[in-house]
């Protein structure tokens, strides 16, 4: 593995974030805390700086609770929670646009405008699908939509699917283009039993075609998904990053049709039809978020870990590539580079 290591983005936050940790523990009342320090699993390796890489310098500051990155032919494109996508151009530039929709971004807890994925024809069609959360604070809802650049704003020109439950915290976000699909991360939206409801989009992984074919619930590709905010597919496997309830962080290999045990089994336990997690990450939680993988790793973003790791896709075992930088939402590979997104920096937040 020899990769370079970027910076895309961090913002620095005084005093106590405003956001609460996406590492479980919402199903309590959020308190404050200092960040917490990560065990290391069993099969952890730990390294300075991960085995063959060099650290770079970052590639843009000061974006606004960034969530999700997507590399566009002349610089980036950034999700921001609050409703906007931040443009950065090669030089690092920022130029923060806003994003005009039907239904107005719900920045609530988790919750706000989240994952990005560009269509495959963008560099022409200056088409895009995101994820936000919208609704009220008393009926909160995901929707999943396409949008197209305007250069000096995003204007909604599709929608692809809507009143997906949503909740404070639990929404998932995630998108992954993958040929003719959309694939999307739903949470259970803080009710647990709604991850095994077949009726129900909540919970669950779904594959939606873009010629829009079908009934929702024709979409679930995999169900019993706790709060997943990671995806990444390579040599025809699809892998996916989750938050467990307290601790057991999972990423797990999904298959079609397959039940990923959320509620009714957590890391070792087994029940029939219920599947184990391919990786999980013990006792403390790491609060993974996004991923990308090549041919020998999955790399991994972390929340409360402070941590960008590499699962090696063989063995499981663990490299450490950036500890103690902050928390770290999202990662991009390209060629021999990756980069990461940072926020929150050296700053207290809530658990």
């Amino acid at each position: 593995m020899k990769r370079w290591i970027l910076m895309l983005g961090l913002i620095f936050v005084a005093g106590c974030a405003t956001e609460p940790a996406e590492d479980g523990a919402q199903d309590e009342t959020p308190i404050e805390q200092a960040p917490e320090q990560t065990d290391e699993t069993e099969n952890e390796q730990t390294t300075d700086e991960g085995e063959g890489l060099s650290v770079g310098t970052s590639v843009a500051s000061q974006l606004e609770a960034p969530w999700s990155i997507a590399r566009i032919e002349d610089g980036w494109l950034v999700s921001e929670r609050g409703g906007t996508i931040a443009v950065i151009d090669e030089e690092g530039n920022v130029d923060r646009q806003t994003v005009e929709l039907t239904e107005a971004v719900l920045e609530i807890g988790e919750g706000g405008l989240l994952g990005l994925a560009l269509a495959s024809d963008f560099d022409t069609s200056r088409q895009l699908y995101a994820y936000h959360t919208y609704g009220t604070p008393g009926n909160v809802q995901n929707r999943v939509v396409e949008l197209t650049w305007e250069e000096d704003r995003f204007v909604e020109t599709d929608v692809i699917l809507e009143d997906i439950p949503g909740a404070q915290f639990h929404n998932g976000g995630r998108l992954l283009l993958d040929g003719e699909a959309l694939w999307v991360t739903n949470g259970d939206a803080l009710v647990p039993d709604i991850a095994q409801d077949e009726t129900s989009l909540a919970g669950k992984i779904l594959r939606i075609p873009l010629s829009g074919e079908g009934e929702p619930t024709d979409w679930i590709y995999s169900s019993g998904h706790r709060n997943p905010q990671g995806l990444a597919s390579v040599d025809d496997v699809l892998y996916a990053s989750e938050h467990g309830a307290s601790g057991h962080d999972e990423v797990n290999r999904i298959e079609q049709g397959k039940n990923y045990g959320w509620p009714l089994i957590e890391a070792d336990e087994t029940a029939d039809g219920l599947e184990t997690p391919w990786f999980e990450v013990g006792s403390t939680s790491w609060a993974p978020s996004g991923i990308v993988a090549d041919e020998e790793y999955i790399y991994m973003a972390t929340l409360r870990g402070n941590r960008l790791v590499a699962l090696d896709r063989e063995t499981r075992d663990v490299l450490s590539i950036i500890e103690d930088k902050g928390r770290i939402r999202d990662v991009w590979l390209e060629g021999d580079v990756l980069y990461y997104r940072l926020y929150e920096q050296e700053s207290p937040y809530r658990a």
